[in-house]
Protein backbone atom coordinates (compact mmCIF):
# COMPACT_ATOMS: atom_id res chain seq x y z
CA UNK A 1 0.00 0.00 0.00
CA UNK A 2 1.28 3.48 -0.89
CA UNK A 3 2.08 5.71 2.06
CA UNK A 4 -0.15 8.74 2.45
CA UNK A 5 1.54 12.03 1.54
CA UNK A 6 1.26 15.27 3.52
CA UNK A 7 -1.27 16.46 0.94
CA UNK A 8 -3.34 13.33 1.54
CA UNK A 9 -3.24 13.75 5.32
CA UNK A 10 -4.40 17.36 4.93
CA UNK A 11 -7.34 16.09 2.89
CA UNK A 12 -8.08 13.48 5.57
CA UNK A 13 -8.15 16.27 8.18
CA UNK A 14 -10.73 18.17 6.12
CA UNK A 15 -12.85 15.05 5.65
CA UNK A 16 -12.62 14.24 9.37
CA UNK A 17 -13.92 17.71 10.30
CA UNK A 18 -16.86 17.19 7.94
CA UNK A 19 -17.57 13.65 9.18
CA UNK A 20 -17.57 14.68 12.86
CA UNK A 21 -20.07 17.51 12.38
CA UNK A 22 -23.17 15.30 12.29
CA UNK A 23 -22.37 13.18 15.38
CA UNK A 24 -21.35 16.29 17.33
CA UNK A 25 -24.60 18.01 16.41
CA UNK A 26 -26.60 14.96 17.53
CA UNK A 27 -24.92 14.50 20.91
CA UNK A 28 -23.83 17.96 22.00
CA UNK A 29 -27.31 19.11 23.03
CA UNK A 30 -28.37 15.88 24.78
CA UNK A 31 -27.43 17.18 28.29
CA UNK A 32 -29.70 20.19 27.67
CA UNK A 33 -32.93 18.20 27.13
CA UNK A 34 -34.41 19.06 30.55
CA UNK A 35 -33.39 22.72 30.22
CA UNK A 36 -34.79 22.97 26.71
CA UNK A 37 -38.07 21.40 27.81
CA UNK A 38 -38.36 23.93 30.65
CA UNK A 39 -37.45 26.98 28.56
CA UNK A 40 -39.69 26.06 25.63
CA UNK A 41 -42.58 25.06 27.93
CA UNK A 42 -42.82 21.57 26.50
CA UNK A 43 -42.11 17.94 27.40
CA UNK A 44 -38.93 15.90 27.13
CA UNK A 45 -40.66 13.69 24.55
CA UNK A 46 -41.22 16.74 22.33
CA UNK A 47 -37.54 17.63 22.64
CA UNK A 48 -36.70 14.06 21.61
CA UNK A 49 -38.71 14.62 18.42
CA UNK A 50 -36.11 17.23 17.46
CA UNK A 51 -33.54 14.43 17.47
CA UNK A 52 -35.74 12.35 15.15
CA UNK A 53 -36.08 15.39 12.89
CA UNK A 54 -32.30 15.63 12.73
CA UNK A 55 -31.94 11.96 11.76
CA UNK A 56 -34.61 12.42 9.10
CA UNK A 57 -32.75 15.42 7.72
CA UNK A 58 -29.55 13.37 7.57
CA UNK A 59 -31.26 10.70 5.45
CA UNK A 60 -32.99 13.11 3.06
CA UNK A 61 -29.95 15.37 2.79
CA UNK A 62 -27.62 12.58 1.72
CA UNK A 63 -29.95 11.66 -1.16
CA UNK A 64 -29.82 15.31 -2.27
CA UNK A 65 -26.15 16.23 -1.88
CA UNK A 66 -24.69 12.96 -3.18
CA UNK A 67 -25.95 13.21 -6.78
CA UNK A 68 -25.26 16.96 -6.71
CA UNK A 69 -21.58 16.29 -6.01
CA UNK A 70 -21.40 13.89 -8.97
CA UNK A 71 -22.68 16.68 -11.23
CA UNK A 72 -21.02 19.79 -9.87
CA UNK A 73 -17.99 18.51 -7.99
CA UNK A 74 -17.36 18.24 -4.26
CA UNK A 75 -16.23 21.66 -3.09
CA UNK A 76 -19.22 23.89 -3.92
CA UNK A 77 -21.94 21.55 -2.56
CA UNK A 78 -19.99 21.15 0.70
CA UNK A 79 -19.60 24.92 1.13
CA UNK A 80 -23.30 25.53 0.37
CA UNK A 81 -24.40 22.75 2.74
CA UNK A 82 -22.22 24.15 5.54
CA UNK A 83 -23.69 27.63 5.02
CA UNK A 84 -27.14 26.10 5.47
CA UNK A 85 -25.93 24.30 8.61
CA UNK A 86 -24.47 27.48 10.16
CA UNK A 87 -27.56 29.58 9.42
CA UNK A 88 -29.87 26.92 10.88
CA UNK A 89 -27.59 26.58 13.93
CA UNK A 90 -27.77 30.30 14.62
CA UNK A 91 -31.55 30.38 14.18
CA UNK A 92 -31.84 27.54 16.72
CA UNK A 93 -30.58 29.99 19.37
CA UNK A 94 -33.62 32.21 18.79
CA UNK A 95 -36.46 29.66 18.97
CA UNK A 96 -39.25 30.11 21.48
CA UNK A 97 -41.54 27.33 20.30
CA UNK A 98 -40.72 23.64 19.95
CA UNK A 99 -42.18 23.41 16.42
CA UNK A 100 -39.58 25.87 15.15
CA UNK A 101 -36.83 23.79 16.73
CA UNK A 102 -38.10 20.70 14.87
CA UNK A 103 -37.88 22.52 11.53
CA UNK A 104 -34.49 24.05 12.22
CA UNK A 105 -32.97 20.77 13.42
CA UNK A 106 -34.14 19.18 10.17
CA UNK A 107 -32.45 22.00 8.22
CA UNK A 108 -29.34 21.65 10.37
CA UNK A 109 -29.12 17.97 9.46
CA UNK A 110 -29.79 18.77 5.81
CA UNK A 111 -26.71 21.00 5.95
CA UNK A 112 -24.43 18.66 7.89
CA UNK A 113 -25.31 15.70 5.64
CA UNK A 114 -23.57 17.34 2.69
CA UNK A 115 -20.10 17.02 4.19
CA UNK A 116 -20.85 13.54 5.53
CA UNK A 117 -21.99 11.99 2.24
CA UNK A 118 -19.49 13.81 0.01
CA UNK A 119 -16.58 12.93 2.33
CA UNK A 120 -17.25 9.23 1.70
CA UNK A 121 -17.44 9.89 -2.04
CA UNK A 122 -14.16 11.83 -2.05
CA UNK A 123 -12.35 8.94 -0.38
CA UNK A 124 -13.69 6.53 -3.00
CA UNK A 125 -12.71 8.85 -5.88
CA UNK A 126 -9.29 10.07 -4.81
CA UNK A 127 -7.61 7.13 -3.06
CA UNK A 128 -6.59 3.74 -4.39
CA UNK A 129 -8.12 0.45 -3.22
CA UNK A 130 -5.60 -0.17 -0.45
CA UNK A 131 -5.80 3.39 0.87
CA UNK A 132 -9.61 3.63 0.98
CA UNK A 133 -9.98 1.09 3.78
CA UNK A 134 -7.38 2.95 5.85
CA UNK A 135 -9.11 6.31 5.33
CA UNK A 136 -12.59 4.93 6.04
CA UNK A 137 -11.19 3.40 9.23
CA UNK A 138 -9.80 6.80 10.28
CA UNK A 139 -13.16 8.45 9.59
CA UNK A 140 -14.90 5.70 11.59
CA UNK A 141 -12.44 6.41 14.39
CA UNK A 142 -13.45 10.08 14.31
CA UNK A 143 -17.08 8.98 14.26
CA UNK A 144 -16.42 7.03 17.46
CA UNK A 145 -14.73 9.94 19.21
CA UNK A 146 -17.41 12.53 18.37
CA UNK A 147 -20.24 10.86 20.38
CA UNK A 148 -17.96 10.78 23.43
CA UNK A 149 -16.74 14.36 23.12
CA UNK A 150 -20.13 15.84 22.14
CA UNK A 151 -21.98 15.42 25.47
CA UNK A 152 -18.84 16.44 27.39
CA UNK A 153 -18.58 19.69 25.43
CA UNK A 154 -22.30 20.27 25.83
CA UNK A 155 -22.18 19.68 29.58
CA UNK A 156 -19.22 22.06 30.02
CA UNK A 157 -21.00 24.78 28.03
CA UNK A 158 -24.12 24.41 30.16
CA UNK A 159 -22.08 24.93 33.34
CA UNK A 160 -21.25 28.49 32.31
CA UNK A 161 -23.78 29.49 29.64
CA UNK A 162 -27.39 29.02 28.57
CA UNK A 163 -28.58 26.31 26.15
CA UNK A 164 -28.44 28.80 23.25
CA UNK A 165 -24.65 28.63 23.30
CA UNK A 166 -24.79 24.93 22.43
CA UNK A 167 -26.07 25.83 18.98
CA UNK A 168 -23.52 28.63 18.70
CA UNK A 169 -20.87 25.99 19.40
CA UNK A 170 -22.34 23.85 16.60
CA UNK A 171 -22.17 26.88 14.32
CA UNK A 172 -18.51 27.29 15.28
CA UNK A 173 -17.73 23.68 14.36
CA UNK A 174 -19.55 24.26 11.07
CA UNK A 175 -17.32 27.28 10.51
CA UNK A 176 -14.24 25.11 11.07
CA UNK A 177 -15.49 22.70 8.41
CA UNK A 178 -16.28 25.58 6.05
CA UNK A 179 -12.86 27.18 6.54
CA UNK A 180 -10.85 23.98 6.12
CA UNK A 181 -12.87 23.08 3.01
CA UNK A 182 -12.41 26.54 1.48
CA UNK A 183 -8.67 26.58 2.19
CA UNK A 184 -7.55 23.00 1.62
CA UNK A 185 -10.10 21.08 -0.47
CA UNK A 186 -9.23 21.42 -4.12
CA UNK A 187 -11.68 20.28 -6.76
CA UNK A 188 -10.97 16.95 -8.41
CA UNK A 189 -9.69 17.39 -11.99
CA UNK A 190 -12.52 15.23 -13.36
CA UNK A 191 -15.31 17.30 -11.78
CA UNK A 192 -17.78 18.67 -12.66
CA UNK A 193 -19.21 16.01 -14.94
CA UNK A 194 -20.88 16.61 -18.31
CA UNK A 195 -24.49 17.68 -18.78
CA UNK A 196 -25.60 14.31 -20.09
CA UNK A 197 -24.45 12.62 -16.89
CA UNK A 198 -26.11 15.28 -14.73
CA UNK A 199 -29.53 14.36 -16.08
CA UNK A 200 -28.84 10.68 -15.40
CA UNK A 201 -28.02 11.00 -11.70
CA UNK A 202 -31.40 9.73 -10.51
CA UNK A 203 -31.19 6.78 -12.89
CA UNK A 204 -28.00 5.71 -11.10
CA UNK A 205 -30.09 4.87 -8.03
CA UNK A 206 -31.89 2.22 -10.06
CA UNK A 207 -28.57 0.76 -11.21
CA UNK A 208 -27.32 0.62 -7.63
CA UNK A 209 -30.33 -1.44 -6.54
CA UNK A 210 -29.42 -3.99 -9.21
CA UNK A 211 -25.76 -4.28 -8.15
CA UNK A 212 -25.27 -7.38 -5.97
CA UNK A 213 -22.04 -6.22 -4.28
CA UNK A 214 -23.44 -2.78 -3.43
CA UNK A 215 -26.65 -4.24 -2.02
CA UNK A 216 -24.81 -6.88 0.01
CA UNK A 217 -22.39 -4.53 1.71
CA UNK A 218 -25.00 -1.81 2.16
CA UNK A 219 -27.07 -4.40 4.04
CA UNK A 220 -24.03 -5.40 6.14
CA UNK A 221 -23.23 -1.74 6.87
CA UNK A 222 -26.87 -1.07 7.76
CA UNK A 223 -27.00 -4.10 10.07
CA UNK A 224 -23.84 -2.88 11.82
CA UNK A 225 -25.32 0.61 12.24
CA UNK A 226 -28.60 -0.88 13.49
CA UNK A 227 -26.66 -2.91 16.07
CA UNK A 228 -24.93 0.23 17.31
CA UNK A 229 -28.24 2.10 17.61
CA UNK A 230 -29.85 -0.86 19.40
CA UNK A 231 -27.02 -0.78 21.91
CA UNK A 232 -27.22 3.00 22.40
CA UNK A 233 -31.00 3.06 22.85
CA UNK A 234 -31.07 0.07 25.24
CA UNK A 235 -27.86 0.73 27.20
CA UNK A 236 -29.54 2.92 29.87
CA UNK A 237 -32.10 0.17 30.57
CA UNK A 238 -29.51 -2.64 30.61
CA UNK A 239 -26.94 -0.84 32.73
CA UNK A 240 -28.94 1.35 35.10
CA UNK A 241 -32.48 -0.06 35.31
CA UNK A 242 -31.83 -3.81 34.97
CA UNK A 243 -28.20 -3.76 36.12
CA UNK A 244 -28.73 -1.38 39.02
CA UNK A 245 -25.59 0.68 38.29
CA UNK A 246 -25.31 4.44 38.80
CA UNK A 247 -25.34 7.16 36.17
CA UNK A 248 -21.61 7.73 36.66
CA UNK A 249 -20.90 4.06 36.01
CA UNK A 250 -23.14 4.20 32.95
CA UNK A 251 -21.08 7.10 31.56
CA UNK A 252 -17.89 5.15 32.20
CA UNK A 253 -19.24 2.01 30.51
CA UNK A 254 -20.46 4.06 27.55
CA UNK A 255 -16.99 5.60 27.23
CA UNK A 256 -15.24 2.20 27.44
CA UNK A 257 -17.49 0.76 24.73
CA UNK A 258 -16.83 3.79 22.54
CA UNK A 259 -13.12 3.16 22.97
CA UNK A 260 -13.78 -0.44 21.92
CA UNK A 261 -15.44 0.81 18.75
CA UNK A 262 -12.42 3.00 18.03
CA UNK A 263 -10.09 0.08 18.75
CA UNK A 264 -11.80 -1.96 16.05
CA UNK A 265 -11.37 0.88 13.56
CA UNK A 266 -7.72 1.35 14.54
CA UNK A 267 -6.90 -2.35 14.14
CA UNK A 268 -8.59 -2.36 10.72
CA UNK A 269 -6.60 0.64 9.48
CA UNK A 270 -3.27 -0.71 10.72
CA UNK A 271 -2.82 -4.45 11.25
CA UNK A 272 -5.81 -6.16 9.66
CA UNK A 273 -5.85 -4.51 6.24
CA UNK A 274 -2.20 -5.47 5.73
CA UNK A 275 -2.80 -9.15 6.41
CA UNK A 276 -6.41 -9.88 5.49
CA UNK A 277 -8.76 -9.22 2.59
CA UNK A 278 -11.75 -6.95 3.33
CA UNK A 279 -14.14 -9.90 2.96
CA UNK A 280 -12.08 -11.89 5.48
CA UNK A 281 -12.21 -8.98 7.93
CA UNK A 282 -16.02 -8.99 7.75
CA UNK A 283 -16.05 -12.78 8.21
CA UNK A 284 -13.94 -12.54 11.39
CA UNK A 285 -15.89 -9.55 12.74
CA UNK A 286 -19.31 -11.17 12.24
CA UNK A 287 -18.10 -14.47 13.70
CA UNK A 288 -16.91 -12.72 16.87
CA UNK A 289 -20.23 -10.90 17.08
CA UNK A 290 -22.25 -14.11 16.76
CA UNK A 291 -20.26 -15.69 19.60
CA UNK A 292 -20.60 -12.62 21.85
CA UNK A 293 -24.31 -12.21 21.11
CA UNK A 294 -24.90 -15.87 21.99
CA UNK A 295 -23.03 -15.34 25.26
CA UNK A 296 -25.07 -12.22 25.99
CA UNK A 297 -28.33 -14.12 25.36
CA UNK A 298 -27.19 -16.90 27.72
CA UNK A 299 -26.01 -14.49 30.43
CA UNK A 300 -29.36 -12.67 30.33
CA UNK A 301 -31.41 -15.88 30.39
CA UNK A 302 -29.36 -17.30 33.28
CA UNK A 303 -29.44 -13.95 35.11
CA UNK A 304 -25.66 -13.66 35.31
CA UNK A 305 -24.08 -10.57 36.86
CA UNK A 306 -24.35 -7.36 34.84
CA UNK A 307 -20.56 -7.33 34.59
CA UNK A 308 -20.53 -10.58 32.57
CA UNK A 309 -23.16 -9.08 30.29
CA UNK A 310 -21.10 -5.92 29.81
CA UNK A 311 -17.99 -7.93 28.89
CA UNK A 312 -19.93 -9.80 26.18
CA UNK A 313 -21.40 -6.52 24.95
CA UNK A 314 -17.96 -4.87 24.78
CA UNK A 315 -16.55 -7.62 22.57
CA UNK A 316 -19.65 -7.41 20.39
CA UNK A 317 -19.08 -3.67 19.85
CA UNK A 318 -15.35 -3.85 19.03
CA UNK A 319 -15.99 -5.64 15.69
CA UNK A 320 -18.39 -2.85 14.68
CA UNK A 321 -15.27 -0.72 14.26
CA UNK A 322 -14.08 -3.36 11.77
CA UNK A 323 -17.39 -3.59 9.92
CA UNK A 324 -18.13 0.11 9.36
CA UNK A 325 -15.07 1.02 7.23
CA UNK A 326 -14.82 -2.35 5.49
CA UNK A 327 -18.48 -2.51 4.41
CA UNK A 328 -18.30 1.11 3.22
CA UNK A 329 -15.17 0.46 1.15
CA UNK A 330 -16.62 -2.68 -0.49
CA UNK A 331 -20.03 -1.10 -1.18
CA UNK A 332 -18.63 2.01 -2.88
CA UNK A 333 -15.60 0.46 -4.58
CA UNK A 334 -17.25 -0.25 -7.97
CA UNK A 335 -18.67 3.28 -8.31
CA UNK A 336 -15.80 5.76 -8.50
CA UNK A 337 -17.46 7.87 -11.21
CA UNK A 338 -20.79 8.03 -9.35
CA UNK A 339 -19.39 7.92 -5.82
CA UNK A 340 -21.61 10.74 -4.58
CA UNK A 341 -24.83 9.00 -5.58
CA UNK A 342 -23.63 5.63 -4.28
CA UNK A 343 -22.54 7.21 -0.99
CA UNK A 344 -25.92 8.95 -0.70
CA UNK A 345 -27.90 5.74 -1.09
CA UNK A 346 -25.52 3.88 1.22
CA UNK A 347 -25.88 6.43 4.03
CA UNK A 348 -29.64 6.93 3.62
CA UNK A 349 -30.17 3.15 3.58
CA UNK A 350 -28.37 2.85 6.92
CA UNK A 351 -30.64 5.41 8.56
CA UNK A 352 -33.84 4.03 6.98
CA UNK A 353 -32.94 0.44 7.86
CA UNK A 354 -32.07 1.43 11.43
CA UNK A 355 -35.33 3.37 11.82
CA UNK A 356 -37.41 0.36 10.70
CA UNK A 357 -35.38 -2.06 12.83
CA UNK A 358 -35.73 0.12 15.92
CA UNK A 359 -39.50 0.39 15.48
CA UNK A 360 -39.80 -3.37 15.05
CA UNK A 361 -37.58 -4.31 18.00
CA UNK A 362 -39.09 -1.71 20.33
CA UNK A 363 -42.58 -2.97 19.45
CA UNK A 364 -41.77 -6.56 20.40
CA UNK A 365 -39.18 -6.07 23.15
CA UNK A 366 -41.26 -4.03 25.64
CA UNK A 367 -37.97 -3.25 27.38
CA UNK A 368 -36.76 -6.87 27.34
CA UNK A 369 -32.98 -7.07 27.10
CA UNK A 370 -33.20 -10.67 25.86
CA UNK A 371 -35.04 -9.47 22.75
CA UNK A 372 -32.36 -6.83 22.23
CA UNK A 373 -29.64 -9.51 22.52
CA UNK A 374 -31.48 -11.77 20.05
CA UNK A 375 -31.74 -8.83 17.64
CA UNK A 376 -27.98 -8.30 17.88
CA UNK A 377 -27.48 -12.01 17.19
CA UNK A 378 -29.77 -11.81 14.15
CA UNK A 379 -27.88 -8.78 12.75
CA UNK A 380 -24.52 -10.55 13.10
CA UNK A 381 -25.82 -13.81 11.62
CA UNK A 382 -27.35 -12.12 8.57
CA UNK A 383 -24.10 -10.20 8.00
CA UNK A 384 -22.12 -13.45 8.17
CA UNK A 385 -24.42 -15.18 5.65
CA UNK A 386 -24.57 -12.20 3.27
CA UNK A 387 -20.78 -11.85 3.24
CA UNK A 388 -20.30 -15.60 2.66
CA UNK A 389 -22.35 -15.61 -0.55
CA UNK A 390 -20.71 -12.70 -2.33
CA UNK A 391 -17.91 -12.94 -4.84
CA UNK A 392 -15.96 -9.93 -3.55
CA UNK A 393 -12.26 -10.67 -2.78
Amino acid sequence: MKNLSTKHWLLVFVLASLTALGPLSIDMYLPAFPTLAHNLNTSISNIQISLSCFLGGLAVGQLFWGPLSDSYGSRKPILISLCLFMIASYLCTTVEQIEYLWVLRFLQALGSSGGLVIARAIVNKRFDREQTLKIYSILALIGGIAPIVGPIIGNEILKSFTWNYLFLAMMFFGLIGFTTTALFLKEHPEAPRNDKTKTANLAVYGQLFQHKSFLTYTIIGSLAFSSLMLYISNAPILIMEAGGLTGDVFSMVFGINSIGLMLGSFLTSTVLQKRLSPKRIIYIASTIQIACALLLVCFLKMDFSIYYQLIALFFFIVPLGMLFPTATALALRPFQETSGTASALYGASQLAFTFCTSLLINHFSKGSMSIMALALLACATISFIANKFTDQP
